[in-house]
C-alpha cells in the first residue's frame, strides 16, 4: 500500500513538472533577446555573396563540431587509461600511447573550440 503511495506522488509530480516545462518555452523565449542580424547576410540579392556566407557559418559550425567531438573523445580515453592503472589492470606504459593521444585530442579539440568560440 504504500509503495503505491509512493508511485502515485511520483507521477502527480511528474505530471506537474512535464506541465510547467511544456508551459515554459514561450516565457523562456519571451526572455531571450532578439539576435542581431548576421554578418554574413549579403546587403543585395548576390547569390555569391549568399553563398560565401552560408559556407563560413557552415565552417563555423563545422570547426565546433569537431571541437567537441576532439574534446569528449580525448576525455574519453583519458578516463579510461587513468581507470585502467588506477584498477590495477595494465601498467603506465600499456596505456601511454592511448593517454598521449588523448591529451592531443584534448589539446585539438580545445583550440578548435577556441577558434570556433572566437569566430562565433
Amino acid at each position: 500500500m504504500l509503495h503505491e503511495a509512493k508511485r502515485t506522488i511520483f507521477f502527480r509530480a511528474a505530471a506537474t513538472a512535464l506541465a510547467a516545462v511544456a508551459a515554459s518555452p514561450a516565457a523562456v523565449m519571451a526572455a531571450v533577446p532578439t539576435p542581431p542580424t548576421p554578418s554574413t547576410k549579403p546587403a543585395s540579392n548576390d547569390a555569391i555573396a549568399w553563398f560565401k556566407g552560408v559556407f563560413e557559418d557552415a565552417s563555423e559550425v563545422g570547426i565546433l563540431a569537431l571541437g567537441v567531438v576532439l574534446f569528449v573523445m580525448g576525455a574519453a580515453g583519458m578516463i579510461w587509461a587513468v581507470a585502467q592503472v588506477m584498477g590495477g589492470k595494465r601498467e603506465i606504459g600499456e596505456v601511454a600511447k592511448i593517454g598521449l593521444a588523448s591529451a592531443a585530442g584534448i589539446a585539438f579539440g580545445t583550440y578548435a573550440l577556441g577558434q570556433a568560440s572566437g569566430i562565433i
